[in-house]
This record gives structure tokens, sequence and C-alpha cells, in this order.
């Protein structure tokens, strides 16, 4: 019995490996840089963040996740750098432009020039979870959430399993593991 579970945990063991040597090393593809232009707006209940702290974190995880180092992130509603407060609530948004890899569609209209110019990429795979080096702590479970809800949706990614457990006014039992592939520029 022993040897039956040796040999099938070293089986998994291999084809673990050989998934992850396959998504690290899958074939290029054309691809282009689609500018995006969308508002982010967080409502989040345990933590609270500073307009720039905000954008700091968003611009983390868009990079993390291959948009393009010439990003624009407004912070919208905000007063030297704090957010206003309405009905008592802080609740900074961020007005985003940015661009990142994305499937060719033969209908779409470049916006701007450099828009929709061609660049070889493959499908990688990430993972956002509470990681000391990534600047992310349980306490930014309900901020990943949204980033999952509202922006994840807008990039090229394929395999995404989230596992985002977020309880209000505590960061005890929360916890969020998002994943899956990503398309990244090769250049």
């Amino acid at each position: 019995m022993r040897a039956v579970l040796t040999i099938a945990g070293a089986g998994l063991l291999l084809g673990a490996r050989l998934w992850a040597a396959e998504a690290e090393t899958g074939d290029p593809v054309a691809a282009v840089w689609k500018e995006q232009h969308l508002t982010f707006t967080y409502m989040g209940r345990t933590s609270r963040y500073s307009c720039d702290g905000l954008r700091d974190k968003i611009l983390a995880m868009l990079m993390d996740l291959g948009a393009r180092r010439d990003m624009k992130i407004t912070p919208v509603g905000c007063v030297e750098a704090r957010p206003s407060t309405r009905l008592g609530v802080l609740s900074p948004s961020l007005a985003l432009v940015f661009s990142s890899p994305s499937l060719p569609d033969p209908a779409a209209q470049p916006l701007h020039a450099g828009d929709l110019k061609a660049v070889n990429a493959r499908f990688e795979p990430f993972i956002l979870t509470n990681d000391a080096f990534r600047n992310l702590s349980l306490a930014d479970c309900e901020l990943v959430e949204e980033f999952a809800r509202q922006i994840l949706p807008k990039l090229a990614a394929r395999d995404v399993r989230s596992d985002i457990t977020c309880l209000p006014y505590q960061e005890s039992g929360s916890r969020f593991l998002l994943r899956g592939r990503i398309l990244r520029a090769l250049n």
C-alpha cells in the first residue's frame, strides 16, 4: 500500500511540475496593447486607505498583472490626498487609464497612438494572496475582492479561480487567494 501511495504521490508531483513548466513556457501569442479607461470605487468596511495609499495598492496589483508602466491613476474626490467624507463614509475612487496586453480584436479601433500596437505575449500564472513582499495583508481582503470584481474581468485572464472570504470589521478569519493565468508582454 505504501508503494502505491508513493507512486501516486510522485505522479501528482510530476503532473504539477509539468503543468507549471507548460504554463511558464507556453508558446508566445500575438497580442496588442489595449488601453483601458475604468473607475475603481472602494467601499470596504475593514480597511480604510488614503487616496495615495489606494492608488499605490492598485498600481502594484496592475503592474503585477502585466499592465504597462505608463499608466495614469488619478484619485477622485480627494482633497490633499485624503478622501472626502460623504455621509460620514470615507470612500475614495480612482480614475484608471492603463494599457494591458489583449488578444487582437479585428473590429477594435485604436483610441490613441500606440494603442493596439502589436506585442508578443504569453499566458503566465499569477497569484494574489497575502504576501509581505507584494505589500498585501489580510487587511487588504476587501480591496482584492473589489479588484477581482471591477478590474480583473477587463484583463486578458484565463482559468481564474478565487477563494475570497472577507469578514467585515475584522482581519481574523478573512482570507483571499486569487489565481489563474494572465496575458503578459514578453518585451
